[in-house]
């Protein structure tokens, strides 16, 4: 750029006067600085978020193996959520770069010695820092959550390709949840069908099972909130437990597809955050600890009630019922499982089994232990249908008793007398426990955690919050000071400034992260606001710091 042939147009035209010259070579200047910020932003921004864009692309390339095709969408959902990062680095990266070649070619001394103030210099970087301020607020509170959510659902619907395509290639597939684990020696994508299939418990504990079934239909659901849930549904399947073997002509094993990000504070929307707020139910982390905690406490109502009935010298059945069959059982000693959600009824057990409509008995049973438990086959949560297990029994037929290695009852519902103890407030049910004064220890921790829980997430979203905030406006003050340092360090390498200007941005990020941890870690209202604060501070340091910086530049 030539000043002296700007100013000789200016000036040597009649129409214009002095004042008038200068409005057009300021406005020249201005021009032509934003014109080489814009190019070097947008290349810069372009390359850092293709470079982020892959890097972010290889959790869900590991963990749930995705096709070339769905890379490509993934790349795309995912430049959005990096832009947030890389609009800020790329904005100082072009702030540096161009006001310290400015001032290295000596064009920044030539407009002062034309009367042109420095600071009218700055106009076009601050302008840079303002739009891009104004994008990172408009993408971290919105436009980031919302490619978070399609990310995710285009995985998601991709789900029947990651589960047929793992099958093919290495012969199993853990189903999402990290529970089961499912093998097949043959598998048919099109009609989502197995075949030879075997299913494995592989969590940890004394309920690990095994299911083999000659196939299975594979059933994806995406309808829930939290997770999308995938179904195996096996025909004339066998089952081997703790309990020994038995044959079910269907069984049904489902997973979840846990959330990659969606299910974390900082990918929420504001509207969603203030949801959370409200209704701390729709958060799904927190639904399931609840749900967890509310489960442990319909057992331990169901527990206390056969404990009364059973106890009674006369007329001790308690009994159960689901659409066509009506259980009542009796036993002598009624106790809850510590590791599990599960009532076990011990000495001189007897069963009766009942056509609900006609009220014909059916069958007897009798044996030394009985379980009930929660089902894990419903796809509702919290679950309210039970299950009884009635292994090594003896089935009284016309006088001849029989040994069945095990009964089982499914889809029992739960008493009404305990569902109107539970209640539908989930959270607020398991908080109170009004019914259960003193609950088990089991129950107790169930419940400090949902209060931690829930505690943590208000914290969490004050500091996430606060955090955007800081960093968005942030970018006005991070800019400006890398514009100050491009033309400080004009007489060294033109990245030295970009480096130089990366340590307040660096500092600006120790006080956000800083602040986060603090609120998050704390147990109060106040210690929490001290996070916060500290937050802050670091905008106010940055801020003042431009501005000393600024001072210098005026006035040398």
């Amino acid at each position: 750029m030539n000043l002296e042939a700007i100013n000789y147009f200016c000036c040597k035209k009649s129409i214009f006067d002095d004042n008038n010259c200068g409005i057009i070579m300021v406005f020249i200047l201005h021009r032509y600085i934003f014109r080489e910020l814009l190019k070097v932003f947008v290349l810069s921004a372009v390359a850092l978020s293709v470079i982020m864009s892959l890097g972010s692309l290889l959790r869900p390339i590991q963990e749930y193996g995705v096709g070339p095709a769905q890379v490509v969408d993934l790349l795309g959902y995912f430049l959005p959520i990096t832009m947030t990062f890389v609009l800020p680095v790329a904005a100082l990266f072009a702030t540096s770069l161009v006001y310290g070649r400015f001032a290295a070619d000596n064009e920044f001394d030539a407009c002062k010695a034309s009367g042109i103030s420095p600071a009218m210099l700055v106009y076009p970087g601050l302008i840079l820092a303002i739009v891009v301020a104004i994008a990172n607020l408009i993408l971290s509170f919105h436009i980031v959550p919302a490619y978070v959510h399609r990310a995710e659902s285009s995985i998601k619907a991709d789900a029947k390709q990651i589960l047929f395509r793992n099958i093919h290639r290495q012969g199993y597939y853990n189903l999402p949840g990290g529970q089961f684990r499912i093998y097949a020696d043959a598998a048919d994508a099109k009609s989502s069908s197995l075949f030879g299939v075997v299913i494995m418990d592989t969590e940890k504990g004394i309920n690990r099972k095994l299911i083999t079934a000659e196939s299975a239909t594979i059933n994806f659901d995406s309808s829930s909130g939290g997770a999308s849930e995938v179904k195996v549904f096996a025909k004339n399947a066998f089952q081997f437990d703790q309990y020994g073997g038995i044959f079910f002509k269907a069984i049904s094993v489902i997973g979840q597809f846990a959330s990659l990000m969606k299910d974390d504070v900082k990918f929420k929307k504001i509207e969603q955050i203030n949801a959370i707020k409200t209704s701390p139910i729709t958060y799904y982390p927190i639904a399931v600890t609840a749900w967890d905690a509310y489960e442990r406490m319909a057992m331990e109502l169901l527990a206390g009630e056969i404990s009364k009935v059973v106890a009674e010298p006369n007329n001790n059945f308690y009994q159960l019922y689901n659409k066509d069959k009506l259980i009542r059982f009796s036993g002598k000693n009624c106790s809850i499982a510590k590791e599990q959600n599960q009532i076990k009824l011990t000495g001189e057990v007897s069963l009766f089994e009942y056509d609900r409509k006609s009220g014909e008995l059916l069958k007897s049973y009798k044996g030394q232990e009985l379980f009930l438990q929660l089902s894990t086959e419903t796809e509702k949560r919290p679950s309210t249908l039970l299950i009884i297990t009635f292994p090594n029994a003896l089935w009284l037929d016309r006088g001849v008793e029989y040994v069945k290695p095990r009964y089982t009852a499914q889809e029992l519902s739960l008493p009404g007398s305990v569902m109107a103890k539970l209640g539908e407030d989930v959270i607020a049910t398991v908080e109170q426990h009004k019914y259960i004064p003193q609950p088990s220890p089991q129950l107790a921790i169930l419940i400090q955690d949902l209060s931690r829980k829930i505690r943590v997430t208000f914290l969490e979203i004050e500091a996430e919050i606060h955090s955007r905030l800081v960093f968005g406006i942030g970018c006005i003050s991070l800019i400006l000071s890398g514009i100050g340092l491009g033309i400080r360090f004009r007489g060294g390498h033109l990245l030295t400034a970009f480096g130089v200007s990366s340590i307040p941005a660096a500092v600006l990020l120790i006080f956000i992260m800083a602040g986060k941890n603090i609120t998050k870690n704390q147990s109060s209202e106040a210690g929490a606001g001290f996070g916060v604060a500290f937050m802050w501070i670091g905008l106010l340091v940055l801020t003042i710091y431009a501005f000393v910086l600024y001072r210098k530049l005026l006035r040398n």
